[in-house]
C-alpha cells in the first residue's frame, strides 16, 4: 500500500478536488454532510476552536495494488473505512473530524482522507515528521489486513542490489556507499526541494556533490556524481532517478536555470564542502516541550531584560564577515522596504501571531522588522550585524528567503550580558514566540541569543560551540533539526506539541480570562521591552 500526506489551509477547495472526480464516492467518515459544501461548513465549526490556527487541512491518499480490488464494492468499501479508521487512529486524529472518499478512476484502488488537524476537544494533531508516522503504520496495515506492499513509481528507478552488496549486508551488515547514497538521497529529497538545498542537504551529511556539463551523442547535459568516503559514483551507477534530469522527474528535485546555478556553484565553493556529520538518534528528536522545561536553564526574570541592540552583542560575539566570492555570488540582499504598507503589516503580526505591537516597533526601528509591498520582512544578520538576506513571509504563513544560501547569518535577537546560551528555531516568528513564552514562564536566566534560519549552514557554528547551552527547538521540520544537531552533536534537541507560535497564542488565550486580565497581561509583555 502506498500513502501520501498533503497539509493545506481551505476545506472547501480540498472538498471540491477529491468529490469533484469521476466516480468519487463518500463512504464514511465522522461526520454528517454529504456535499463539499456542507462538509466545510461542519469543518468550520470546529474550526472556530483554532481560530488562529493556518494548516488546518490534512489529507491523506491510501492507495493499494491493481490486482486487490474486492469484487463486492460493499464488501471493499468497509475494508477500506476499517483501514482508514485503523490509520487515522495510528496517525493520532482518532478525536477529530474527516471524511472518507473513494476513487475508482484509476487501475489502482484508492481513498482521499480528508481531516481537520484540530481536535474536538481543541487541541491539535502533531504534524511533526508524520511522513516516517505514516510509513510505519502503512507497513504495519500491510501486516494487519494482508496487503501485498506496494513500490512506489519512483523506487523502480533505483539500481538494486548487487549479489556481492547482497552478501555483504548479510554477512558484515553494512550497506554499501551505493545504498547508502541511494538512501540518503531519497531521504533528503522527500520534501520536493529545489537543486540548490538537494545539493546542500547531502554535503551536510557528509557526501560531496559535483554539478557539471556531461558529454553526449547529441553534445552537452547537465550531469551529477556523489563522492562518500572516498568512493564516487555518477548518478546514472545508482541508477536513472539520481541523474540530473531523474532527479526532477522521480525525486520532485526543482531546478530553474537562471535561479539556481550561481547558487549550486557557490555551494561547490571550499568553504561550502561536506562536514562529516554525527549520527542523530530520530527517537531523540520525541522530547517533549516539557522536558525542555526541565533541561533547559530558565529565561529573563522581566522583559526589560531583552536587548535588541547589535552594538551590545558585537562585544561578546566573534565577528563573521562575508569572503568577497560570496558576496559577488548574492542575487539578491533585502526586498525594497515601502513604510506605506507598514502599519498594515505590523497589525497583520499582531493579530495572527500574537506578537506585541512594541516588540514590533523596536524591530521595525532597528530595520530588522520591515513591510516591503504587504509582505513582512524579517532581515538575516552575521553576528557584527550585517544583513545578508531576509525572511518575507506572506499573507498565508509561508516564509521564503532572498537569498537562502548566505553563511552563518540568520534573524535572531538577543537578551543582555555575554551570551551564554542559544535557542535555535525554523524561523523568525517562532524565534520571536519562544522568547515570549520563556518570558512568560521563567525567573531567572543567563543571556541567551534566539535564532530563526531556513537551513543548518546559517547557524555560526564555531560562536554556538563555545556556549554553555544550545537548544535546537526546531517544530515541523525533522530535516533542518537532524542537520543543525550533525553540526552540533552536543546540542538539546525539543519537538513541541505544535509549533511554537500555536503554543504561545494558547498562552495568550489562557490569560485572557477577563478583558481587564487581558489588557494588564498585554502591557506587561509590551511596556517591559525596550532598546537602551
Amino acid at each position: 500500500m502506498i500513502g501520501k500526506q498533503i497539509k493545506g489551509t481551505g476545506f472547501r477547495g480540498c472538498l471540491n478536488y477529491v468529490l469533484g472526480k469521476k466516480d468519487a464516492a463518500l463512504i464514511g467518515g465522522t461526520m454528517c454532510g454529504q456535499t463539499p459544501e456542507e462538509l466545510a461548513a461542519e469543518f468550520a465549526i470546529a474550526r472556530q476552536l483554532r481560530p488562529n490556527l493556518k494548516v488546518a487541512v490534512f489529507h491523506a491518499t491510501l492507495s493499494v495494488d491493481s490486482t486487490e480490488k474486492l469484487e463486492d464494492s460493499e464488501q471493499n468499501d468497509q475494508r477500506w473505512l476499517a483501514i482508514a479508521a485503523n490509520y487515522m487512529k495510528a496517525m493520532e486524529f482518532d478525536n477529530n473530524q474527516y471524511a472518507v472518499v473513494k476513487h475508482s478512476d484509476t487501475e489502482h484502488d484508492h481513498i482521499h482522507i480528508v481531516a481537520s488537524r484540530i481536535c474536538l476537544d481543541g487541541g491539535v494533531v502533531d504534524d511533526s515528521w508524520d511522513y516516517y508516522k505514516s510509513q510505519e503504520t502503512i507497513r504495519q496495515l500491510e501486516r494487519n489486513y494482508n496487503l501485498e506492499t506496494v513500490t512506489p513509481s519512483w523506487e523502480t528507478d533505483k539500481r538494486a542490489q548487487t549479489t556481492g552488496e547482497h552478501r555483504q549486508l548479510k554477512s558484515k551488515g553494512n550497506k554499501s556507499v551505493r545504498v547508502q547514497l541511494q538512501d540518503l538521497i531519497d531521504e533528503v529529497t522527500q520534501d520536493n526541494p529545489s537543486m540548490p538545498e538537494f545539493v546542500e542537504r547531502l554535503q551536510q551529511q557528509g557526501v560531496e556533490v559535483q554539478v557539471g556539463l556531461t558529454r553526449t551523442g547529441i553534445g552537452f547535459s547537465k550531469g551529477i556524481s556523489y563522492n562518500l568516503d572516498g568512493v564516487a559514483l555518477s548518478g546514472t551507477q545508482l541508477g536513472k532517478a539520481y541523474t540530473f534530469s531523474g532527479l526532477q522527474k522521480h525525486r520532485g528535485v526543482s531546478y530553474d536555470k537562471g535561479r539556481d546555478n550561481a547558487l549550486i556553484e557557490a555551494l561547490m565553493q571550499p568553504q561550502h564542502l561536506a562536514i562529516a556529520p554525527c549520527e542523530a538518534e530520530e527517537n531523540e528528536l520525541e522530547l517533549s516541550q516539557s522536558e525542555l522545561e526541565t533541561t533547559t536553564p530558565a529565561t529573563p526574570a522581566t522583559a526589560n531584560e531583552l536587548e535588541l541592540s547589535q552594538s551590545e552583542l558585537e562585544t561578546t560575539a566573534p565577528a563573521t564577515p562575508a569572503t568577497a566570492n560570496e558576496l559577488e555570488l548574492q542575487l539578491s540582499i533585502l526586498p525594497e522596504r515601502n513604510e506605506t504598507q507598514w502599519q498594515k503589516v505590523r497589525s497583520h503580526l499582531a493579530v495572527e501571531y500574537s506578537l506585541p505591537l512594541e516588540l514590533l516597533n523596536l524591530l521595525h526601528s532597528h530595520s530588522w522588522l520591515y513591510a516591503g509591498s504587504e509582505k513582512a520582512v524579517f532581515t538575516a544578520r552575521t553576528l557584527d550585524g550585517e544583513a545578508r538576506f531576509a525572511f518575507v513571509l506572506d499573507e498565508r504563513g509561508n516564509f521564503s528567503t532572498t537569498h537562502p544560501l548566505s553563511s552563518e547569518a540568520a534573524f535572531w535577537v538577543a537578551t543582555t550580558g555575554e551570551i551564554e546560551r542559544a535557542v535555535i528555531a525554523c524561523n523568525p516568528i517562532e524565534a520571536l514566540s519562544i522568547l515570549l513564552i520563556e518570558q512568560d514562564n521563567s525567573t531567572t536566566a543567563p543571556p541567551t541569543i534566539y535564532l530563526g534560519i531556513e537551513r543548518a549552514s546559517q547557524l555560526p557554528i564555531e560562536f554556538l560551540q563555545e556556549l554553555d547551552s544550545v537548544i535546537i527547538a526546531i517544530a515541523e521540520d525533522y530535516m533542518l533539526a537532524r542537520n543543525a544537531r550533525s553540526l552540533l552533536p552536543d546540542a538539546e534537541l525539543v519537538n513541541p506539541p505544535s509549533s511554537w507560535n500555536d503554543i504561545w497564542i494558547q498562552l495568550i488565550e489562557q490569560e485572557q480570562q477577563t478583558p481587564k486580565q487581558n489588557n494588564q497581561q498585554y502591557k506587561r509583555h509590551t511596556q517591559d521591552i525596550e532598546l537602551d
